[in-house]
């Protein structure tokens, strides 16, 4: 199971790769990328939860909408920084803004996830919860580890 996980990782960045040499992926190659993401790290958290399946049917739907939502956020503060910093004619008064909602974000982002803790303490235990934020840590480097081994080829190529 963790072979074809790590397998399902690696062929979806390589995939996703391959259109970055013409206009970059396309959006539907996007969505598809992160729902096999999204299943990974599913699967991933079930095993270092040690989730039943009762708790996987109750806690996945709503940890996916509070990542939709810390992901909106993200978005919307990229596309600000990205729309004010490209603008010559910026005023201070729109930097200042944009540069408050990035230094912001991290803050805005910890009130959904306090949101959801509260719901999701009415789904796992006390020790489900404490090893849930190493567990998204410990998905987050694995993923990164894949990423750069899909690249090594890539960078040893070019040179």
């Amino acid at each position: 199971m963790k072979i074809l996980s790590v397998a399902v990782i690696s062929f979806a960045m390589c995939a996703s790769a391959i259109p970055a040499f013409a206009q970059g992926p396309s959006e539907e190659d996007r969505q598809r990328f992160r729902a096999e993401v999204r299943n990974y790290k599913h699967e991933f958290l079930t095993r270092e939860l040690e989730l039943d399946r009762e708790q996987q049917r109750d806690f996945f739907p709503l940890y996916d909408e509070m990542e939709d939502e810390v992901d909106r956020i993200s978005t919307e503060t990229r596309e600000l920084e990205r729309k004010v910093a490209a603008r010559a004619d910026a005023t201070d008064t729109e930097v200042e803004a944009a540069a408050r909602a990035v230094f912001l974000q991290k803050s805005a982002e910890g009130q959904i996830e306090e949101q959801y803790f509260d719901r999701f303490k009415q789904i796992l235990n006390g020790r489900q919860l404490l090893k849930l934020r190493n567990a998204e840590r410990e998905f987050t480097r694995q993923l990164m580890r894949q990423h750069r081994r899909a690249r090594a080829p890539e960078r040893s190529h070019g040179k």
